[in-house]
């Protein structure tokens, strides 16, 4: 019974072949007339297409315009008043910012940073968790910073790696005032 089953399969297969719709002598054929018709066609709906997309470009302009005058007068100074008030929101934030930079830059003037760039960064990043920051949260800031990261502190020894031109004493560098005050004092003797 298995192998009957097979043939059968397998007539059914071959019969397949005769009710092919691939055959070239079935296939429809176009005369020129037809084509330039159906082409033509294709064209007028191709314009109208873009006509209409036109005009619907156009109603939505009109319809924002309308939008836009009913807006009253109230709703006009609302969005108004809503924008000057993100303005100034932004120029107190920008005017507290450059207030912690200044005290920042005060506190850090005696502390003999290395790189005093990447200290104030170190210290507005332990300040972001603060809210209300003044001269003490600033000071303890640099101090905790000064206690984490001692590299960042110049120790006034000199670096091995400076060779012949290290700093041959232990004192800090004077200003030009003072050098200055140093030399008139020696002229006055």
């Amino acid at each position: 019974m298995g192998d009957e089953d097979k043939n059968v399969n397998q007539d059914d297969l071959t019969n397949d072949d005769d009710n092919d719709d691939t055959d070239v002598s079935k296939k429809k054929s176009y005369t020129p007339e037809e084509y330039a018709r159906v082409c033509s066609e294709a064209k007028t709906y191709r314009k109208d297409k873009a006509a209409i997309k036109k005009e619907r470009d156009e109603f939505e302009t009109k319809f924002k315009a309308l939008e836009n005058e009913k807006l009253t007068e109230l709703e006009k100074e609302r969005n108004k008043n809503i924008e000057l008030e993100k303005k100034l929101a932004d120029k107190e934030l920008n005017e507290n910012q450059a207030k912690i930079d200044n005290l920042i830059l005060k506190a850090t003037a005696g502390k003999n940073f290395i790189k005093i760039d990447t200290a104030i960064l170190l210290i507005k990043k332990e300040l972001e968790n603060e809210e209300e920051v003044n001269e003490k949260v600033i000071e303890k800031a640099i101090e905790k910073l000064i206690k984490d990261e001692p590299y960042l502190i110049s120790s006034g020894n000199p670096n091995p790696s400076s060779g012949n031109f290290g700093k041959q004493d232990n004192e800090p560098v004077k200003d030009t005032d003072a050098i200055f005050g140093d030399m008139l004092r020696g002229i006055k003797k």
